[in-house]
Parts: C-alpha cells; sequence; structure tokens
C-alpha cells in the first residue's frame, strides 16, 4: 500500500467531500421539510388533500431514486426546465428521501395517543400549535431512529450525483482511480471520509434520542 497518492490530491478529496456535504444536507433538510406537510396531509379526511400525498408517497418510494434523479437532469429539459447538475441532483435525491420520510413522520403521528389531540382541542389549542407545542415533541420517539437511518442513506446515496456529472466525492475518487490505478488507497479514504459524516448524523440521532425521551 501506498497512501503518498492520497495525500498527494487532498485538494482533490476535499473538493469532493465538500460536495457531497452539501448535496447531502440540503437534500435532507429539503425532504424533511417537504415530507412533514405531506405526512399531515395523508391522514386529513379530505380526498382532496390525503390523496395526492398518498399519490406522492406511492409513487417516490416505487421508483428508483436513480430514475428520479435521471429525470430531473434529463427529462425536465423536455419541457423547458433546464437544471445544472447540483440543483438536478438535489430535485431527484429529495423527492426520492421525502417518500420515506413522510412515512416516518407518519407513524410517529399516529404513535401519539388520540386522547392528546383530543384534550388540545378542547383547550381550544390551534391545531398547528398543538403540533408543533404537544403532537411532535412526542412522536419524535417514533420518528427520530427511522429518519435518521434514512438520511444516512441519502448521504451515502449522493454518491449517485456523479452519474449527473456533479463532481462529489465518489465520483472524483473513480476519476483518479482510473489516472493512477491504486482503488484500494483510495476507496479505503473515501470510506473514511463517508464514515466520519455519517458518524455526526448517528450523534446528533443518539442526541435527539436522549432529548425526546420520556422518563
Amino acid at each position: 500500500m501506498n497512501f503518498s497518492v492520497v495525500f498527494d490530491n487532498l485538494d482533490l478529496f476535499w473538493r469532493g467531500a465538500t460536495s457531497t456535504f452539501i448535496i447531502a444536507f440540503v437534500t435532507s433538510v429539503l425532504s424533511v421539510a417537504a415530507a412533514l406537510p405531506l405526512a399531515v396531509m395523508r391522514d386529513m379526511r379530505s380526498p382532496l388533500l390525503s390523496w395526492p400525498a398518498a399519490i406522492f408517497s406511492w409513487a417516490s418510494r416505487a421508483t428508483p431514486a436513480l430514475a428520479l434523479l435521471f429525470f430531473a437532469y434529463y427529462g425536465l429539459p423536455g419541457i423547458g426546465i433546464y437544471l445544472d447538475p447540483v440543483p438536478a441532483a438535489i430535485l431527484g435525491l429529495s423527492l426520492s428521501a421525502a417518500g420515506y420520510n413522510m412515512e416516518f413522520i407518519r407513524a410517529g403521528l399516529q404513535a401519539v395517543p388520540r386522547t392528546q389531540y383530543d384534550a388540545a382541542r378542547a383547550l381550544g389549542i390551534p391545531y398547528r400549535t398543538a403540533l408543533r407545542r404537544i403532537i411532535i415533541p412526542q412522536a419524535m420517539r417514533v420518528i427520530v431512529p427511522p429518519l435518521a437511518s434514512n438520511l444516512t442513506l441519502v448521504i451515502k446515496g449522493s454518491a449517485l450525483a456523479s452519474l449527473v456529472a456533479v463532481s462529489e466525492l465518489t465520483g472524483e475518487a473513480m476519476a483518479l482511480i482510473s489516472f493512477t490505478y491504486r482503488p484500494f488507497e483510495i476507496l479505503i479514504t473515501i470510506a473514511a471520509i463517508y464514515l466520519v459524516i455519517n458518524s455526526a448524523l448517528i450523534s446528533l440521532q443518539h442526541y435527539l434520542e436522549q432529548r425526546f425521551r420520556f422518563g
């Protein structure tokens, strides 16, 4: 083994890791932000709200992330929408992750006893306030573990962005391998970088689990 190929190209690994982190972070935020209202809509009594949310959940989970990524980059120009590689990658990955996040959040909301909703209504607390102050804090115990696990998959799935010309970590590493023919050292390095990024998310998961744990 000769890790000089890694030290000689630290700028490349830094550039790729930065791109991966940005894509994963923005995708995580957008997918969670979209999943919360969709999860609430899914269990509404009005079909005008519940059916669109149900269809989105079905379509996003049943369609491969790669297909959504290609649709955002290659398909949207067919209807006059042109996105740069990074925004297209974020859009495709966010659509894929939002469906799963929606179901995790929905499961957490359903795990809260119905009496909590009834008590909030009896006290005259507006529905949005009840969700923010009463329901969601209790639901977080159920939501956090699967949601955090899915977000780690989002981080690892960001490697798909290299297929639409995004210079993220895996894409940069594969280009370097084709030039240096040192796959072992390079792959070990990017695995360690992914491990560090995901470890930060897993640490956040443990913190949130402790934060929302009942005595």
